[in-house]
């Protein structure tokens, strides 16, 4: 069996004990994929075509916010990074420029939700779950509610809400101990909610 988790940071960190590493594990999968630290949605879509030629058993999403810019250098343009390496190189300052002067948040928005539900729709012959990395609870929205109900997906709670709540060093090393920005319990209780969701 092969797994695929798709997505951005959420899914990136797939070392023993973090919830990819236990939900491959509980079911006997071999991982194929794993996440991209500040993917963008579009990258989502582009990295699940690239896996369906790999012919996975199970794609799980971590699908991001709708905020991040899509890019042909698949650099993690957030309006955060961006104003931090805005004078690093033209391409981090093109991101703040864009960010400063031209975005249109309900056209973000409006994209977010058409992405995701590409994504949905190119993988109808594959188990897939879909985890939602941010939502509109935690980030709010300017025109377009981007929050989105699909099949087998998880939208009690964002990725992002449940590692709020576990945010405690598991030891000294401080972040470095944050694997997918939660502790190894936060961990564990997101493997809790995909296996519970694969059964």
């Amino acid at each position: 069996m092969k797994i695929a988790f798709i997505g951005d940071s959420f899914c990136a960190d797939t070392g023993t004990n973090t919830w990819p590493h236990v939900v491959k594990e509980k079911i006997k999968a071999t991982q194929i994929w794993k996440g991209l630290q500040g993917s963008n949605q579009y990258t989502i879509l582009k990295h699940t075509k690239k896996i369906l030629n790999l012919n996975p058993d199970i794609i799980i999403f971590t699908h991001t916010d709708p905020y991040r810019l899509a890019n042909r250098h698949d650099r993690p343009l957030g309006a955060r990074p961006c104003e931090q390496h805005q004078k690093d190189d033209k391409i981090w300052k093109a991101g703040h420029e864009y960010y400063e002067h031209l975005m249109e948040f309900g056209f973000h928005e409006l994209t977010h939700i058409a992405l995701v539900k590409e994504c949905q729709r190119i993988t109808t012959d594959i188990k897939t779950l879909h985890l939602f990395s941010f939502s509109t609870k935690e980030l709010g929205f300017r025109d377009y509610n981007w929050d989105i109900k699909l099949n087998n997906s998880y939208n009690a709670n964002s990725l992002a809400r449940i590692s709020y709540d576990y945010q405690t060093p598991d030891n000294d090393d401080g972040w470095k101990t944050l694997p997918n920005h939660m502790n190894y319990a936060g961990n564990k209780i997101v493997s809790d909610i995909v296996l519970g969701m694969l059964n």
